[in-house]
């Protein structure tokens, strides 16, 4: 039986260590456990990891290792693979053999993701050979014909110096070197302090710094790990730097779970690790923007530091007010709560809820129609009931009428000139403007709860703020957070101009309140 074309797979040119968790065995397996078939080519077969003393086996012999990309050619499998990783290669033929694979590869697909995790040596980042695993005629081979088609490379500190002959010693030299590179590259193992390394990530000018804790006698294939990880969130959406931090927090928890258990190989199938938080360097003071979602215990808030200082932050207020005079004080705040209540029905709800229900299709159940002012401030449930439908409206649902206290709240709140900061916005609303279509599943289903968490991921939200979930359900439900983090994205989509509005004409209400939904 032939492999589906459409299968989702990647090509893996790397070593084959069976005793030892490194090399293309790990991104196989990383690969694997992500749900995205490995199709791995081996350089070399050895039985561990050379640094623990005689690996034994051997290099694949240059013919045979060709030989297998044209038999994987012969099978289409180079049309039907999401992206190519390299890693470890053990001749200079065998580097030429991956290039020209890469190269029939792209051309029947363009947009193919190349990743090369130049696997040269580790080291003193002085750009010298010394710490060289590989012969220096196939750590050229490399520099010649991988760097340039590569899409992405994730070096380590050695790698990256021996790779533009710079010195590197801090983030700033490894974003120099990066850009000597000419790729989008993640630099690893980066000093960074006595007891300190960083990641740096560099795209198009862009840098990103994170950094992390040094430990002593890691074993080996942090970098392998690294590399696997990058692809995989890059595969599922991520950006260059929320790959990058991904990838470090997997690594992170892989090292500290191994050290722990006194493990000599690192646990492949470890916790997943807290997303390491990527900053840019030299940043301004922080500055904030918030996403609200009503709770039990009041307003749940999500901030995000838009100067990248800080990372994200979690808070729950007991009222709106607290909110607007948090101490981040937020310049832009996203609240899933209707703003502007009209005096008579224009139709079913506000002109903004008719919009976004087309918008978001299948959620659109989850756009109630906001009261009229009248029944908004009603004594009790069925008289608000019949004050809404004496201004031409429906009648309201449970739902709304159990909100209607932070309604009022906000209500209470706002006025014409906080509407600079203040926006309304609907999670379903800043889900499907994220991820480009409506979410599938309802948000209180395992699915619905996954499939958005997984849209946070590949927005470069660190979902480990919200999940596991840390309060109990009598302050805030699961499903409050994850709406609060998506309503963060919506501001800071709002801060940065990038968001949508409807309608594009807002109508004003009584008082002046603007009746729009942002996302």
């Amino acid at each position: 039986m032939t492999q589906s074309a459409a299968e989702p797979a990647v090509i893996v040119l790397s070593s084959l260590v069976a005793g030892s968790r490194v090399g293309g065995g790990v991104a196989a397996s990383v690969l694997a456990r992500a749900g995205i078939v490995p199709e791995h080519v081996p350089t070399v077969t050895f039985g561990r990891h050379p640094g623990l003393g005689a690996p034994g086996g051997a290099a694949v012999a240059d013919e045979a290792f060709a030989g297998a990309l044209d038999g994987l050619i012969a099978n289409g499998r180079h049309r039907a693979a999401r992206a190519v990783l390299t890693g470890y290669f053990a001749s200079p033929a065998q580097v030429r053999a991956a290039a020209d694979l890469i190269d029939r590869a792209r051309a029947e697909t363009p947009d193919i993701l190349v990743l090369v995790d130049p696997i040269l040596g580790d080291g003193a980042p002085d750009g010298g050979g010394a710490g060289l695993y590989l012969r220096p005629e196939t750590a050229a081979a490399v520099a010649e014909h991988l760097i340039a088609r590569a899409d992405v490379i994730t070096p380590n500190a050695f790698e990256a110096a021996f790779l533009t002959r710079r010195a590197i010693t801090d983030a700033s030299d490894a974003a120099a070197a990066a850009a000597a590179l000419g790729r989008s590259a993640i630099i690893t193992s980066v000093p960074a302090g006595e007891d300190r390394l960083a990641v740096v990530a560099c795209q198009a000018g862009a840098v990103r710094v994170g950094e992390t804790e040094r430990h002593e006698g890691v074993p080996h294939g942090t970098g392998d790990l690294f590399a696997a990880h990058v692809l995989t969130a890059m595969l599922d959406g991520a950006g260059l730097d929320a790959a990058a931090g991904i990838a470090a927090g997997a690594v992170r928890a892989a090292i500290e779970a191994a050290l722990a258990a006194g493990l000599d190989d690192l646990p492949v199938f470890g916790p997943a690790g807290r997303t390491l938080f990527m900053r840019a360097p030299g940043t301004k003071p922080p500055a904030w923007v918030m996403g609200l979602d009503g709770c039990p215990a009041g307003w749940a808030g999500v901030m995000i530091d838009l100067n990248g200082t800080e990372p994200p932050r979690l808070r729950i207020f007991d009222s709106f007010q607290a909110a607007l005079d948090a101490p981040e004080r937020a310049h832009v705040i996203a609240v899933d709560m209707p703003i502007g209540f009209e005096d008579a029905a224009s139709g079913s709800g506000r002109a903004c809820e008719r919009e976004v229900r087309k918008y978001i299709g299948p959620r659109r159940s989850s756009v109630f129609a906001s009261p009229l002012r009248g029944a908004l401030y009603a004594e009790d449930y069925p008289a608000a009931n019949i004050a809404n439908r004496a201004g031409g409206g429906k009648g309201l649902s449970k739902q709304c009428w159990m909100i209607a206290p932070k309604m009022r709240e906000i209500d209470a709140a706002m006025t014409p000139s906080l509407e600079g900061c203040v926006h309304e916005v609907h999670p379903e609303a800043s889900f499907t403007a994220l991820s480009g279509a409506p979410m599938a599943w309802p948000k209180r289903t395992a699915e619905g709860r996954a499939e958005r968490l997984a849209v946070l991921r590949r927005a470069g939200f660190d979902v480990s703020l919200i999940d596991p979930h840390g309060f109990p359900k009598s302050q805030a439900a699961p499903d409050d957070l994850v709406d609060a983090a998506v309503c963060a994205l919506s501001a800071a989509r709002i801060a940065g101009g990038a968001a949508v509005c409807f309608p594009q004409n807002p109508p004003r209400d009584g008082r002046g309140l603007r009746m729009a939904i942002f996302a």
